[in-house]
């Protein structure tokens, strides 16, 4: 298997720079392809070790971690984009009750301006209605402005 990364962990495994300087080097790599990185390193590393009969290494515990890992990336992303989802249907709802507030206030208007049967009581919640809106800072006189 080789890919993008491939020369720089045989560069690495060859002893030429530090392990502070593969550290910085794997974070400074996309987040996403990082486990991948570990799992290459692991497999190269592996294939070296076995030449040499080096046995003083646990490839097992660095799969598992390999793998938490992993997990925890994707986990970060799918709260991302849970959170992101929220974010946007939370807009849609309040679009919709703006909306909705746009449209309670002009059938209030409307049946006040046409003297509709009911036009004292929709006066009244005009009233009530205004009162919310300076309460919550919503409050436009130019939307009541025809009454």
């Amino acid at each position: 298997m080789t890919t993008k990364y491939t020369a720089k962990i045989k560069e690495f495994l060859s002893g030429e720079q530090s392990k502070e300087e593969m550290s910085n080097w794997i974070q400074a790599q996309p987040l996403l392809d990082q486990p991948d990185i570990f799992r290459e390193f692991n497999t190269i590393a592996k294939k070296k070790f076995d030449k040499v009969g080096f046995k003083d290494y646990d490839f097992e515990l660095m799969d598992n971690l390999t793998e938490e890992y992993e997990d925890k990336i994707l986990d970060g992303k799918l709260a991302e984009a849970n959170y992101v989802m929220a974010e946007q249907e939370l807009d849609k709802t309040m679009k919709e009750v703006d909306e909705a507030r746009v449209g309670i206030r002009r059938y209030v208007m409307d049946c006040i301006i046409n003297k509709e049967d009911n036009a004292i009581p929709m006066l009244e919640l005009a009233h009530k209605i205004i009162e919310l809106e300076k309460k919550d800072d919503l409050y436009d006189e130019n939307n009541w402005k025809e009454i």
